[in-house]
């Protein structure tokens, strides 16, 4: 596409089939130190630049709107805009004439089918300013936008950067030669809804804006630029594994170190308790031809370091022990090139035996499905919301969270490695008012494979992330099948949810007992790991139990990913699933909406 504004037009963006434009991969949420002593002091990440604060805004009713203006002044800022905070709701903003609204199925408009959008749409200009030191232009410059609903697309003094989908996963650019040292214009529009709005069609108020954090960073040329842990524990032995890829981008770097250091009451230890590293793969293209490495043998630019830890304290919901690993990059002479740090937790999750596992003793689940909600601001948590959410769970024995329907604040699942709490990570996937058709709609499958896979990636160096659920009340398609097995290929260290294939057994209108006590087929096992309905009766979740135990026709166990709906006067007959969860082995506990 053109990096001008001419031409962008509605029609070119509203499409299923186009996730993004110029997105960067994702990655796990990392920071850059100048070496591992930094990374553990906890020194401040190096070249951040915070964006939050005020901006100029305006609302225009359609994106077409907002873009032929945008392109009628090069993206100079119109001169009638409001001041409005980012992190920000405009829809919980008094002076923005556009207003929250609240659907469970049904989207927030009539007569139209997906993948179609409102000709009344909501459209916000952002606007804002920053400056950017000379030294940071040698580095990759990376915009990141950690939320917007639905859509945000990108210029950089007047240039396109970008545009991306998917309003509960950051999206990063790389702002290239766009940007320049000194003073730079930032101009983000949002558009409130769109294709993707169909499967973002969970039971929850409606917003619109940039609901999470914005920043610029200047990420070194030479770089780790993802990090992906498997922590493993063995039980029997108390000894502990760790796997580490590490992503390298750029040259001349050789060398992987990973070290892996004990947490301290007040600070971390200066000493590893385990070490390894890993030679950097180098391309094979322009070597010598005795140096050629074999298309067969090559990873990509992954450093593979696999480390015998040791004796080490495992991480449960109840002891959310935690250790630190740093990764360097080094060069040819063994100096630091730069070096991140990640908390990890060693534990070991199974689903086998029609029990829930973590570290060889079995798991109930007294959970709750959570939304990123505040009354005030919307979508916006500060982390002292999210501590307080997750004490408040606490104090009344709740040991779980499902992340209802989507990738919660990212800052949630650092305090619940913290905290200590069970967490099934959700993709943002629903397509209630659909709920079959679009999960074989051609059209929609990259998007809804690139939601969990984003997902996946951004969060698997979480211990506290022991499911990952394909979504909520999308159906079963074709769509589900290859996200698992894209999920089932990447991270086979923790096991799969998804309540789309047992619907032909668990049914909220026919809940006989001789519907639910039946073999599941081979594609309903592929797509979910546990037997995961929701607000089936005690009578049917105890008789599944016992079938399930005495003819051993499903190995797996039952997990309501919801029950007990405590929107209004309900959650009659807890006691009941309560006590059953603990009676019969079969059941894994369950999650309250």
């Amino acid at each position: 596409m053109d990096r001008h504004t001419a031409a962008l037009s509605a029609a070119d963006l509203l499409r299923p089939e186009l996730t993004a434009l110029n997105r960067l991969q994702m990655r796990a949420p990392l920071g850059f130190f100048p070496d591992a002593a930094s990374a553990l002091s906890g020194a401040r990440v190096r070249r951040r630049l915070g964006l939050d604060g005020e901006w100029d805004f305006r609302l225009f009713d359609s994106p077409d709107r907002a873009l032929a203006e945008l392109t009628r002044s090069g993206a100079r800022h119109p001169t009638v805009m409001t001041r409005v905070p980012v992190p920000g709701c405009w829809t919980m903003q008094p002076e923005i004439a556009d207003w929250p609204h609240y659907t469970n199925i049904i989207p927030p408009w009539d007569g139209l089918d997906a993948p179609e959008a409102p000709s009344h749409n909501p459209t916000g200009w952002y606007a804002t300013t920053f400056h950017l030191p000379k030294a940071w232009c040698l580095d990759d410059v990376v915009l990141h936008l950690g939320g917007f609903e639905s859509v945000a697309i990108v210029w950089c003094n007047g240039e396109f950067v970008g545009m991306a989908k998917d309003s509960r996963l950051a999206s990063e650019f790389l702002l290239g030669e766009a940007a320049r040292a000194g003073e730079n214009q930032l101009d983000v529009v949002v558009i409130r809804y769109s294709d993707a709005t169909w499967i973002e069609d969970q039971d929850h108020w409606w917003h619109g804006g940039l609901h999470r954090s914005v920043y610029v960073e200047a990420r070194p040329s030479r770089r780790i630029d993802d990090l992906s842990l498997v922590a493993d524990f063995e039980p029997s032995t108390g000894q502990a594994h760790l796997g580490v890829e590490a992503r390298v981008v750029g040259p001349g770097a050789t060398q992987v170190r990973v070290t892996v250091h004990e947490r301290a009451a007040s600070a971390v230890s200066a000493s590893p308790i385990a070490t390894g590293e890993a030679a950097v793969p180098v391309p094979p293209a322009g070597a010598p031809v005795e140096q050629l490495v074999s298309a067969y043998d090559y990873p990509g630019r992954l450093a593979r370091v696999d480390i015998d830890v040791g004796s080490v304290a495992p991480w449960t919901a109840e002891t959310p022990v935690l250790y630190d690993v740093v990764a360097e990059l080094v060069d040819e002479r063994g100096a630091s090139l730069v070096a991140v740090r990640q908390p990890v937790g060693f534990r070991r999750v199974e689903v086998r035996d029609r029990r829930v596992l973590v570290n060889g003793t079995p798991v109930v689940f007294h959970g709750v499905n959570r939304h990123d909600h505040h009354p005030v601001t919307g979508k916006v948590l500060t982390e002292d919301d999210l501590r307080a959410d997750l004490e408040l769970m606490q104090r009344h024995n709740v040991n779980a969270v499902r992340c209802a329907h989507y990738p919660n604040d990212p800052r949630l699942l650092d305090l619940c490695d913290e905290l200590g709490m069970w967490v099934i990570d959700e993709a943002n996937v629903e397509s209630h008012a659909r709920l079959r058709s679009l999960a074989d709609d051609l059209r929609y499958l990259p998007a809804i494979v690139d939601r969990v896979s984003r997902m996946v990636v951004r969060d698997r160096n979480h211990p506290s992330v022991v499911m990952w659920s394909l979504g909520n009340e999308s159906g079963h398609g074709a769509a589900h099948d290859a996200a698992a097995g894209w999920v089932r290929a990447n991270d086979a260290s923790r096991p799969i949810h998804y309540e789309g294939a047992i619907q032909r057994r668990f049914r909220v209108e026919g809940q006989q007992v001789e519907n639910a006590c039946q073999p599941p087929t081979p594609r309903e096992r592929a797509a979910t790991d546990v037997v995961c309905p929701m607000y089936t009766s005690i009578e049917v979740v105890e008789a599944w139990a016992e079938w399930a135990e005495a003819t051993g026709s499903d190995d797996r166990p039952l997990l309501l990913s919801e029950y007990s709906h405590a929107m209004g006067n309900s959650n009659g007959g807890f006691d009941r699933y309560a006590e059953a969860f603990h009676r019969l082995p079969a059941l894994a506990g369950g999650f309250v909406w």
